[in-house]
């Protein structure tokens, strides 16, 4: 037997022979693709994207009378840099804020497509686009990327909120869930134990006393909530972090543009609150 021939030998064996123990050969022939079907009837790639949309920061939304207040944990390498260029809240319309958490670059994608269907709409029919239709579409966008060859899932999760129609949540699926009842509701995505969050959020709102709470109300709670959660140990993996609330009124529809976006160092006291324009 040549030599060469007896070396390739010895390396392809070494190789098998590197191989974890641990991982199964069998899911190893699913996994690679992402439109083959795991025996057990799943598709592996999408079970990757739900959960890298569970990695990110947390995004916690609140509705009620007065309108919507969302909040969400911004992480950044350095005190020194103020924004990461990722916009985690962004304006579709004058009544309707799509907040995005996961995969960064995937968010940026879908949020600037849902404000180009915005765009769109509103030029063909002049009239801002209903959020039916909005979710619809994006829904269909997100199934798109589960079956269309050469592309991956989106490793993202949408929580829309209008202001005359609740929240909704989008998980990297296409699969649209109403996270609220009424004119009332507490919506939840990111990483962290949601049912933790979201019950302790409840008892906040609980404590007021049935009182009317104002948005600024609600952006305090959260805010609250969050350093909570941060002093808990769900820190992000970054050297600085701050929270970021908006919110829109439902008795004046303006953009998220022009409304106050409240950026608050973690671990400050409220009234250090800073506010951008």
């Amino acid at each position: 037997m040549n030599s060469s021939v007896a070396i390739r030998i010895i390396w392809i064996f070494a190789a098998f022979l590197s191989i974890d123990a641990n991982v199964d050969p069998i899911e190893g022939r699913y996994s690679f693709s992402l439109t083959t079907f795991h025996p057990s009837g799943k598709l592996p790639q999408l079970s990757h994207a739900i959960k890298a949309s569970t990695l990110g920061p947390p995004i916690i939304a609140v509705r009620n009378q007065h309108g919507i207040s969302l909040a969400s944990l911004q992480s950044l390498p350095s005190p020194l840099i103020r924004d990461d260029g990722t916009s985690r809240f962004v304006s579709i319309t004058n009544s309707i804020i799509v907040g995005h958490t996961g995969v960064n670059a995937d968010g940026r994608v879908v949020t600037e497509a849902a404000q180009r269907l915005a765009v769109e709409h509103a030029y063909t029919f002049q009239e801002e686009i209903p959020m039916n239709i909005l979710l619809e579409e994006l829904a269909l966008l997100f199934q798109e990327y589960t079956m269309k060859a050469g592309v991956r899932p989106f490793g993202c999760c949408l929580i829309v909120a209008g202001v005359n129609d609740g929240l909704f949540q989008i998980d990297p699926a296409g699969t649209v869930t109403k996270v609220d009842r009424d004119e009332k509701g507490i919506g939840f995505a990111g990483k962290g134990d949601a049912s933790v969050i979201l019950e302790r959020i409840q008892e906040k709102l609980e404590d007021l006393n049935g009182e009317s709470k104002s948005l600024t109300d609600l952006d305090n709670l959260l805010v609250e909530t969050l350093q909570e959660q941060v002093a808990g140990g769900e820190r992000i993996g970054s050297s600085s972090q701050s929270i970021i609330c908006a919110s829109l009124s439902s008795k004046r529809k303006e953009s998220l543009r022009g409304h106050r976006i409240r950026r608050v160092p973690v671990g400050t006291k409220k009234e250090s609150m800073m506010d951008e324009e």
